[in-house]
């Protein structure tokens, strides 16, 4: 039904206030009565008078069901997107099927209204009421406020009584209703914006009730057999003890004040909370910061579970507490006390003890700032596999010489500066120091530094990994195999967690400042090798042939500048993947990589593949490092097999002293810590 708007036209029968409160206009149409004087009872009208009431009176959240309710709709976005994919990218997948259509229309449709999706909830109330959801959520689509303005239209048009006695009884219709269905926790009853009482109707509680004691008892999955039979078992225990849990309601529904926002923080209750009574419609058109809303961003609600209601009473009952008892208040309070452990005494069966996620502290070994220096100082490593400060240095040399022909301009006053400053730069020594802890590469000194000797390993493993679950995808969609992959998700996670944890454990302490220097270096040595200049004073067209030319002519023969330049690229591009997703590590996705990304065109590739790479820069980089590496597929398949995981520690570990005693005593000297 369109919705129609609620502002009263002025009274034509009377010159009394044409503004009359709902609740009033409910309360005359009751009796039929419709006379000036049941009319006169008027209240403050409009969203802001209704939103001080709103904070007059706090409303009741079911944050058990709001919870439930936030679940379900994070599980439909994220499918919705995969839907989405698959049609954006129809030329690569094929395109979505009619079933895959009408689940994207169902989906819409329900992210688009503020009607309960969860369908835990929605196949309690269909068996409690014996009425589909359909029929119990269609007719609310008509909300009581256009129910009631229709009544109020009716009169300003001199409509006869019958009509709007006929009218107000649908409106009242509604509002019975609306106690089947809640909004992202705030049930019928507290979604009013006049005559809010504050407590939860009858009908509200015993459904309330029903749903925590199935929540107790892990009976959640409304597909399975016998779920309907657990809903009428958990209403029958209810209505045994209504007066208990009467009185758990009454107790507890106003003990814990909180604002509706630290709820939404905590993610136990859905961000399109905010206004889901006034204005409502669709929940993405909303806007959370309008303080018109209702309820706002500022207001509070009162948190109540259901599910801590039920298992008061379960503690009631079994210890033979009546409803009766002079003292039940207090009885309450110390069963909800003992049942949430907030006491000692609770019995162990009623704690409620959640394992500790022992991957959410990653950052502890994994630093986000360590990986990112590792990127820079693997970057000049590859290039100093190549040559490339050295060139430089020889370039200055030739320049101080005097056998570099330069024309006076800013080639030749870098180069001076660059002599100049030459006390101040980091030195090839540090450099091959760095490399060595960073990466375990040869040329360090191993007296002041604990090389990472298990970094090459780890690599390949890593890179195998990628590389064979990549390649293993495009076989299966070519054969279009049911055979289980050979390289699953998680073995890709554990090698990527391992190489992760080893780079970032050995590139503590100076590596930080050191890899911003370098990424100054590489930029200037770029500029330079790349002048004109330059390039014509060796007769090359790029700077790569600068370095070749002088890498042959004056350091000892050529180097494999294109398998080092690949590799550093590659490299770069893994390495910022794993400081980009080094949240993926810790389990809390589905997928370390996505198959999605990997088999669309359309989702390939960044413009930023060294700064924001996707999973198939991943892939192509590892390929890439692969190829230019001549590493054999008999070792790549070898390589991509798991194996334990190396002893990483979170931080570098001082050395004993009687180790420190034993080389001194060898003779070997080591920096103190």
């Amino acid at each position: 039904m369109a919705t129609r708007s609620s502002t009263h036209k002025p009274r034509r029968a009377s010159g009394a206030a044409a503004s009359k409160p709902r609740a009033a206009r409910a309360a005359a149409n009751d009796t039929g009565n419709t006379t000036g004087a049941r009319r006169s009872a008027a209240a403050p009208s409009g969203s802001n008078a209704n939103h001080r009431a709103e904070n007059t009176m706090n409303r009741i959240l079911l944050v058990d069901l709001g919870e439930r309710e936030l679940k379900e709709r994070n599980r439909l976005r994220a499918r919705r997107q995969v839907l989405k994919t698959i049609i954006d990218n129809a030329k690569a997948s094929g395109g979505a099927t009619v079933d895959q259509l009408a689940e994207l229309a169902n989906i819409d449709m329900k992210l688009g209204s503020d009607i309960t999706v969860d369908p835990f909830y929605r196949r309690v109330v269909e068996t409690y009421t014996q009425r589909s959801w359909q029929e119990l959520s269609g007719q609310v689509d008509m909300t009581i406020d256009e129910a009631e303005a229709l009544v109020a239209d009716d009169e300003d048009d001199d409509d006869v009584p019958e009509v709007a006695v006929r009218k107000a009884a649908a409106a009242r219709s509604k509002k019975i209703d609306t106690d089947y269905v809640h909004k992202y926790g705030l049930i019928g009853s507290q979604r009013l914006l006049e005559g809010l009482s504050g407590d939860l109707r009858r009908v509200e509680r015993e459904i309330a009730g029903i749903c925590g004691l199935l929540q107790l008892d892990g009976t959640i999955d409304a597909s399975r057999r016998g779920f309907v039979q657990k809903v009428s078992a958990a209403q029958g225990e209810y209505r045994e003890y209504r007066e208990l849990f009467d009185a758990a309601f009454d107790q507890l529904s106003r003990q814990y004040r909180v604002t509706l926002r630290s709820q939404i923080d905590a993610r136990l209750v859905d961000g399109n909370v905010y206004g889901c009574i006034v204005p409502g419609g669709d929940p993405r058109k909303r806007s959370a910061s309008d303080n018109d809303n209702v309820p706002s961003m500022h207001d509070k609600v009162c948190a109540l579970s259901g599910r801590n209601v039920a298992a008061v009473v379960r503690k009631l009952a079994a210890d033979g507490v009546s409803a009766n008892d002079p003292w039940l208040a207090s009885r309450i309070d110390n069963a909800y006390e003992m049942q949430s452990g907030a006491v000692n005494g609770a019995p162990p069966s009623s704690l409620e003890i959640s394992l500790p996620d022992l991957e959410e502290a990653v950052d502890v070994e994994i630093v986000r700032e360590n990986l990112d220096a590792a990127q820079a100082i693997y970057f000049a490593y590859q290039l100093e596999e190549a040559r490339m400060p050295q060139v430089v240095e020889k370039i200055v040399d030739l320049f101080r010489s005097g056998l570099l022909p330069l024309s006076y301009g800013k080639t030749g006053d870098y180069l001076y500066g660059y002599y100049k400053k030459a006390a101040e730069r980091i030195t090839e020594g540090e450099r091959r120091d760095l490399y060595m802890r960073a990466f375990g590469a040869p040329g360090g000194d191993p007296s002041m530094n604990q090389p990472n000797r298990e970094f090459n390993e780890l690599w390949l493993r890593f890179i195998s990994a990628v590389s064979s679950f990549g390649r293993q995808l495009n076989v299966d969609r070519m054969f279009r195999s049911q055979i289980p992959l050979a390289v699953s998700q998680e073995q890709v996670r554990k090698a990527a967690r391992d190489l992760a944890a080893s780079l970032s454990r050995n590139c503590y302490g100076i590596a930080y400042q050191f890899s911003k220097e370098l990424k100054t270096l590489i930029i200037e040595f770029r500029d330079l090798l790349s002048d004109q200049e330059i390039r014509g004073a060796f007769g090359a067209r790029d700077m790569w042939q600068v370095i070749d030319q002088v890498n042959a002519n004056y350091l000892g023969g050529a180097r494999n500048s294109h398998r080092y330049r690949t590799q550093a690229r590659a490299g770069a591009v893994i390495i910022a993947w794993l400081t980009q997703n080094h949240q993926r590590m810790t389990n809390r996705f589905d997928e370390v990589i996505s198959i999605n990304a990997l088999m669309n065109p359309q989702l390939r590739g960044s413009d930023k593949p060294m700064e924001t790479p996707t999973d198939w820069d991943l892939l192509q980089a590892c390929e890439q490092w692969l190829a230019v590496s001549g590493v054999q597929d008999q070792r790549v398949e070898e390589y991509a097999q798991p194996v334990e995981s190396p002893t990483i520690t979170s931080k570098p570990i001082e050395m004993p002293q009687i180790a420190r005693d034993v080389l001194d005593s060898a003779g070997i000297s080591l920096p103190s810590f």
